[in-house]
């Protein structure tokens, strides 16, 4: 496959965030407009700029319609307005819709935006979501898979039983991503945790305790993307998108996600091998899944993936950091788009703004959570289903 037609031809330019929290107090809608407006200041546009307004749901609509949002930033022209049903699988697929619209010339500058309350009032619908079945999962819910945990739980221990990996890995990988949580100040969850504290979690489905879950979260993340050559004229050192998917397709097994589908046309597209890949920033809803997404990217040898992580190599001075801002589990749950948030601010000249240092990246790691000099990011959405390759300028 030769390289995607939409390489380096679109860049990210914005980005926006509210606090992250289990109780907002405000409206998805609230959430929304102030990430976005902090997202389109960050760019150093104007809010009549944007012309293409992209977000994302899972099965049902979070309280916030696009249209809404256009409405309440009083847009007075929106070229495209996209709103689809994707789920955390198409946090880069938002992405890429929007560079499309914008490499389409279709718009010019495109808001892409996702806001939850998902703590404060997801939590209080969950017997109602019990009637809320559809589709194939008409077929799974009635026997017990009513939550995500056992939705992945097999997939996790098809994994165990073919390769070996066991809960202990699990645990060194939700040590890590705690340990650069405890570096984010926009963090929820930012209080050290241990091997022996995850061992000792409570159950939630085997195998998964309860340190190996992510957030339910409220809050909100915007950023905008332009083109190329409009890019060198804003604000920022623009970040570019080099090649992306959006899909899913069969594997070999429970065993496998569908990046083993996905990874061969990302790298293809971008004219480069996972070698290259400085950070990745995984969907993470739990241990094992942001374990398997590693590997079916490429950037670790399908089985390898328990001793890959025990030693260390996801750390922020490891072989390639992972989740540097404490991902799903320990950021935020914001259907993924917050992890783009952050390999955003990894590849900016200036790096993330949101650790502990008090001027200049020192790479002390008490303090700071920027890596080293990083070139291309990896972003991926739940199970693979589409996934990005960003680099600096």
């Amino acid at each position: 496959m030769p390289e995607q037609a939409i390489k380096d031809k679109t860049a990210i330019v914005g980005i926006g965030w509210t606090a992250f929290s289990r109780k907002s107090g405000v409206t998805t809608l609230t959430l929304a407009a102030e990430a976005s407006l902090k997202a389109i200041a960050d760019a150093g546009l104007q809010v009549q700029d944007i012309d293409g307004v992209v977000s994302f749901y899972h099965r049902q609509p979070e309280g916030q319609m696009v249209r809404e949002l256009v409405r309440a930033l009083g847009l007075k022209k929106c070229n495209f307005e996209f709103y689809s049903d994707g789920g955390g699988g198409w946090n880069c697929g938002a992405v890429l819709s929007g560079a499309m619209l914008v490499h389409a010339g279709i718009c010019k500058n495109v808001l892409v935006f996702k806001a939850r309350n998902r703590y404060s009032q997801g939590r209080a619908a969950r017997a109602e979501r019990a009637n809320d079945v559809k589709g194939d999962a008409q077929f799974t819910t009635p026997f017990g898979i009513h939550h995500a945990a056992a939705s992945f739980g097999p997939i996790a221990t098809a994994h165990m039983a073919r390769y070996g990996t066991t809960t202990l890995d699990f645990a060194h990988l939700a040590v890590t991503e705690r340990s650069h949580a405890a570096l984010n100040q926009k963090a929820m969850m930012r209080k050290p945790i241990t091997i022996e504290d995850h061992q000792n979690s409570r159950w939630i489905i085997y195998p998964f305790r309860l340190l190996d879950c992510c957030q339910e979260s409220d809050g909100g993340v915007a950023l905008v993307i332009t083109s190329a050559e409009r890019a060198h004229d804003l604000k920022h050192a623009p970040v570019y998108i080099m090649s992306g998917m959006g899909g899913q397709g069969q594997t070999a097994g429970l065993w496998e996600t569908n990046g083993v589908n996905s990874a061969p046309l990302l790298y293809e597209g971008a004219g480069i091998t996972p070698k290259d890949v400085s950070i990745a920033e995984i969907y993470d809803p739990f241990t094992f899944m942001c374990m398997t997404h590693i590997e079916d990217f490429g950037l670790v040898k399908k089985g390898d993936i328990g001793g890959w992580v025990t030693a260390g190599h996801n750390r922020l001075d490891g072989t390639v950091p992972v989740n540097t801002h404490g991902g799903l589990m320990s950021e935020a749950h914001i259907h993924g788009l917050n992890h783009v948030i952050e390999a955003v601010q990894q590849l900016r000249p200036e790096g993330v703004v949101d650790d502990l240092c008090d001027g200049p990246h020192t790479y002390d790691r008490s303090t700071c959570r920027q890596v080293r000099n990083p070139e291309i990011a990896l972003v991926c959405g739940e199970c693979g289903e589409s996934a990005m390759l960003l680099r600096r300028a």
